[in-house]
């Protein structure tokens, strides 16, 4: 009888022991079970990013950083729902040629890039065409050898260089497309967009008061030519106004164009772009 009961007052014990045991094992194969999918869900993510994000790379100086160029278009592709994330390594008054050394020694990854925009010193397509034509070269054979496309920024001539191009065969935009043409590289017309506006539109203003810089509605022009380009589709109807986050998270506008303005400049892209996009 004593041992009877004994029996009968261990089999519950064990069976509780037996329960709990059967519990913990579920609860530790549920949350091994959650690492695995947060695991496989955050490799989905980078996946999903590697196949539907591109990459362009703007090389350049202030023409290039000028008013957020950068920032600005890689938001009007968004805008439209074109996936290109746009960088920049830019140093105000750079030559390629520097650009070309600093790579060398602090690399810009250029292998990483689908796009890559090449924008040299503003004078030397007309001064010094010679190391003009010998790094875009350099830079366009190093970036076919990674299978990417090289894009030459047609900078526009302000007036100092207006001065200089009249005394010779060929202006900064003809040479910078005719190099671009030996390379095999993609020509933005920018240049070729201020020359349209400053005969058809002249009340729009596009330099800064150093006749050299571009304004804010220039910058937008430039980005519009940019997206065309980059994207073969048409800037119009794109908006005129263009937001982020600083990195405190805080909006911030990178470009508000005039109301009465952007609609022209969106067309005047249209029209230098139409038919080499």
């Amino acid at each position: 009888m004593e041992l009877a009961e004994h029996y009968f007052h261990q089999e519950p014990r064990q069976m509780e022991h037996r329960f709990n045991r059967i519990l913990y094992t579920i609860i530790f194969l549920f949350l091994f079970s959650c690492q695995n999918t947060k695991k496989a869900d955050r490799t989905d993510i980078k996946e999903v990013e590697k196949i539907t994000f591109k990459k362009m790379l703007m090389i350049g100086n202030s023409f290039t950083f000028y008013w957020n160029l950068p920032q600005v278009l890689e938001t009007m592709f968004d805008s439209s729902n074109i996936n290109i994330k746009v960088d920049q390594k830019t140093i105000g008054g750079s030559k390629l040629k520097e650009h070309w050394e600093y790579n060398k020694h602090k690399s810009y990854n250029i292998e990483d890039y689908e796009f890559v925009v090449l924008n040299d010193h503003s004078t030397y397509p007309l001064n010094n065409v010679d190391t003009c034509s010998k790094y875009l070269n350099l830079f366009t054979n190093y970036i076919n050898k990674y299978n990417g496309q090289t894009f030459v920024y047609g900078t526009w001539e302000y007036p100092y260089l207006k001065k200089i191009s009249s005394l010779k065969p060929s202006n900064t935009m003809q040479i910078l497309d005719s190099l671009s043409k030996l390379n095999n590289a993609k020509y933005v017309p920018v240049g070729n967009a201020f020359e349209y506006v400053e005969k058809n539109h002249p009340h729009i203003n596009l330099f800064m008061d150093d006749n050299k810089h571009p304004s804010p509605n220039a910058t937008y022009l430039t980005a519009c030519v940019f997206y065309s380009m980059i994207s073969g589709k048409s800037p119009v109807g794109l908006p005129r106004r263009f937001q982020g986050k600083n990195i405190d998270g805080k909006k911030i506008y990178y470009i508000i164009t005039e109301k009465n303005i952007y609609k022209t400049l969106q067309e005047v892209a249209e029209i230098v772009t139409i038919d080499i996009r």
